[in-house]
């Protein structure tokens, strides 16, 4: 996520410092939500808000149009949202949910996504009274959130919003109220010319009939989409640019934040002095023609991967030129690594992509993308998405999935492919022996022993445990360092560990022996016989223990 790039960005400039970043965003939260949320984390005194907020205004909870809506307009929801701090207001509240699903019939929404549970109004026509609310709501509270951070000490800054332009239809497009019949009827006819001379190439001429349909309604989004992309096809991405952003401002399934809502930020930040990240401008530099399309963004408005890593740089770079963290030593710029290189500190594998190109195909087999009542089920192509499918249906864990990858690649050699998605879970869990462990061991299956004995050395100092030291002893005998292997298994065997970590009886049988061996190597007989002994006592099976006790007792005779 862009928050964990952000992290790797400012761990790397400000190494004297501990960077902490918590990611208190959820899905389908309007603006109400983030001000309500920021008047309870102010009290932890945090050093710096970062806000990215704009899309959920009208399906978010408390949005104008969201099933989860408070009827009376923005006064009685901001009443509303005061009064749920008090515990009479849940009780009274609780009561009524409870009478009102006590006569009403329950609704299963089992196979229902969070978008369309979300929708209670699904059209919202441009500049209506809805739209107009939503926007005046936004407007207040995102001053509303400025005022109180600063009103704390606390900095703040925002971030332009994106969304895809050049991908994604409008998913409801309608005639404005003033279009007559008969006009809409040549609407139709133009699109209908339009369509087909676009289907034989003929985009000049396309063009004419699509911007004929946009002078006839102005407000309907479709006529702007199809304008925009005939504008593309004749490379004339300026004006492609504009139609597209028309078709998302007049798409009735209010998704995407409209160019006012955008600007409203703009305006507002300027006012109050407060940074705003231009993410915007980046993803549409880089982006194909200068559109924001699917480059970096998933489906409609989430960036994918590759996304998430430009806003991470984008924040790093907002909060460095503005000075928002205000550290007492300012970044080392000669710490800055190159974007690879946070590529490779970030964690981010394979796994992610296929996890995000998954779930954006299961979504957008549903509403509002599909409307197939047939149900849809993704179908793996390899071994990879199979893998990753089982953790998307809920199958198995997060941290399972990713070993269950990495022994994948394992088993096919790719052994630096191995060791990432073990990275991808330490980075998750840091304080963990586990992940290290087998990234330590994807080195020593590749003959890396030196990189192996660091990474197991690594293991135990991050969180004690016998297996690595175990391991760790090995590579010292076969490396003929054997004080060095002693020294490690006494250790493991002098230390007292939770019952998670304990040896098995069979598992400390075999640590015996390597002892012995080590022992044995240094001609240190005596010490030899005591552990093949203990040895034994654990496990009597132990096969290898028994040919070395009864090897030594006939080349060197019991004193």
């Amino acid at each position: 996520t862009a928050p964990g790039f952000l992290r790797d960005r400012l761990t790397s400039l400000h190494p004297n410092y501990n960077i902490e970043i918590i990611n208190v965003g959820l899905s389908a939260i309007s603006s109400y939500v983030i001000l309500d949320f920021m008047q309870d984390l102010i009290s932890y005194e945090p050093d710096l808000f970062i806000v990215y907020s704009g899309h959920n205004e009208f399906y978010g909870a408390y949005g104008v149009g969201s099933a989860v809506n408070i009827p009376g307009g923005e006064l009685v929801t901001r009443i509303t949202l005061y009064l749920l701090r008090y515990k009479t207001f849940l009780l009274m509240r609780d009561v009524f949910t409870w009478m009102n699903a006590l006569f009403s019939t329950p609704v299963s929404k089992s196979d229902v996504t969070l978008m369309e549970q979300m929708v209670g109004q699904q059209t919202i026509p441009y500049h209506s009274r809805a739209y107009n609310e939503a926007r005046e709501a936004y407007n207040h509270n995102i001053a509303a959130m400025i005022t109180l951070a600063q009103k704390h000490h606390v900095p703040i800054m925002f971030c332009a919003l994106v969304s895809n332009l050049s991908h994604q239809p409008p998913f409801i497009a309608r005639f404005s109220e003033a279009t007559s019949t008969e006009l809409r009827d040549l609407w139709q006819k133009s699109i209908i010319t339009g369509d087909s001379l676009y289907s034989r190439q003929q985009f000049d001429r396309a063009k004419n009939f699509y911007d004929m349909a946009c002078t006839i309604d102005s407000l309907n989004a479709d006529g702007w989409f199809k304008l925009g992309s005939t504008y593309s096809a004749l490379n004339k991405f300026d004006s492609a640019k504009i139609a597209f952003v028309h078709s998302k401002d007049f798409d009735e399934l209010r998704f995407r934040a409209s160019e006012e809502f955008e600007n409203d930020l703009y305006t507002i930040c300027s006012k109050f002095k407060v940074p705003l990240a231009r993410v915007d401008s980046v993803f549409s530099r880089l982006s194909p023609n200068g559109i924001t399309g699917n480059l970096l963004i998933l489906e409609h408005l989430h960036p994918n991967i590759d996304g998430y890593f430009l806003m991470g740089k984008i924040f790093s770079k907002t909060i460095m030129d503005n000075d928002l963290l205000a550290l007492q030593n300012h970044a080392q710029l000669s710490l800055e690594k190159s974007d690879e290189e946070y590529w490779n500190i970030s964690g981010a594998t394979e796994f992610d992509r296929i996890n995000g190109s998954i779930k954006v195909d299961l979504l957008k087999h549903s509403w509002p993308f599909s409307t197939s009542t047939k149900k849809y089920s993704y179908q793996p192509k390899n071994s990879i998405e199979r893998i990753v499918g089982e953790y998307v249906k809920g199958k198995t864990g997060w941290s399972e999935a990713r070993y269950t990858l990495s022994e994948y690649f394992a088993e096919k050699k790719d052994f630096e492919n191995a060791r990432r998605e073990c990275f991808a879970v330490h980075k998750v869990i840091p304080s963990s022996y586990q992940p290290l462990l087998r990234i330590a061991d994807y080195y020593r299956a590749e003959q890396k022993n030196a990189e192996a004995i660091a990474a197991y050395i690594r293991c135990f100092e991050t969180e004690e445990n016998p297996y690595a030291r175990i391991k760790l002893s090995i590579i010292y005998i076969e490396q003929g360092t054997y004080a060095q292997s002693v020294e490690q298994l006494i250790k493991v065997f002098n230390t007292s560990y939770a019952n998670d970590k304990k040896l098995t009886p069979e598992a400390e049988s075999s640590a015996r022996y390597l002892l012995a061996v080590a022992y044995g190597k240094q001609n240190i007989f005596s010490a030899v016989r005591e552990q093949l002994q203990y040895a034994l006592i654990l496990h009597p099976e132990n096969s290898d223990a028994k040919a070395l006790l009864n090897q030594i007792n006939s080349i060197v005779p019991k004193r």
